[in-house]
């Protein structure tokens, strides 16, 4: 499974879009690593989850080509991980060749409630499919499991569990700590990779919907004593908001006393190998 992490950063990106504070300042004297768009993954070519509003950028940046897409998997309706409007371009005079059509997008019912609003108005090649919470999809190659996390009281924010012929990753944004039944199933498996979201930093802020760096220990910490991960697994931390005020490189000394890695964007895992390609 080779993923690559396509943006890092929360709803507002880093350097916000309209924001003048010190650490926006600092990021963009900086640029690299420090320049975070919204949060999104691609995997193994064909396998998407996200649809931020930073997808025209991602694909040229990083040369995808996503009109070989042919799973795409939401996890919330949050328009910073759902742009709904980029799925007009789905369709003729805006694109043309697709490899994959009709491409299946698969999420909660308020994410497909959205996409099929659009489908009663436009002829898209889409394929809607509500999930089911723990509910296995066997996609090509790949199987995702659909994880409930804690992120907002009226909808169900999903973070999936993938699973290939040799490896599990977790994918788990906007989310703070799981709810009971979530950890439990969480705690039932065996984890390569954990790829989480660290929102708050370092901030004194409680893992309520997002997760800071206490919450992410305590998750990572729950794991381990269930055997869910151990010191192989690699924990990469994501979507970041520009609040916490420390740039790619201060966090990322703070993460590795904890054995943990900082994303950025346009990152790529060879999972369950250890290097970057």
């Amino acid at each position: 499974m080779t993923i690559q992490i396509l943006g890092t950063a929360a709803a507002e990106g880093w350097p916000a879009v309209f924001c003048g504070c010190k650490t926006c300042e600092r990021a963009r004297e900086a640029g690299g690593k420090n320049i975070r768009t919204r949060q999104s993954v691609q995997i193994d070519k064909i396998f998407k989850i996200d649809l931020p509003p930073d997808t025209h950028y991602h694909q040229f940046k990083f040369g995808l080509k996503l009109s070989e897409l042919k799973h795409l998997f939401i996890t919330h309706s949050h328009e910073d991980h759902l742009a709904l409007n980029e799925l007009h371009y789905l369709r003729p005079p805006f694109a043309h060749n697709l490899s994959n059509a009709p491409v299946k997008i698969y999420g909660n019912r308020a994410v497909i409630g959205a996409v099929n609003s659009l489908l009663s108005k436009a002829d898209l090649p889409l394929e809607t499919i509500v999930l089911t919470p723990f509910e296995p999809v066997h996609a090509d190659h790949l199987i995702f499991v659909p994880v409930p996390g804690c992120h907002v009281p009226n909808e169900t924010c999903f973070t999936y569990v993938v699973q290939s012929a040799g490896s599990t990753v977790l994918f788990a944004w906007d989310t703070g700590l799981y709810p009971e039944e979530s950890l439990g199933y969480l705690c039932g498996l065996c984890f390569d990779a954990v790829i989480v979201e660290c929102t708050q930093g370092t901030l004194d802020m409680p893992p309520t919907y997002h997760m800071g760096f206490e919450g992410v220990r305590t998750f990572r910490d729950t794991l381990a004593k269930s055997g869910a991960v151990n010191p192989k697994t690699r924990f990469v931390l994501t979507h970041f908001s520009h609040n916490i005020g420390l740039l790619h490189d201060e966090f990322s000394e703070i993460a590795k006393a904890e054995n943990m890695e900082i994303a950025w964007d346009g990152m790529i895992i060879d999972v369950p190998s250890t290097r970057y390609l």
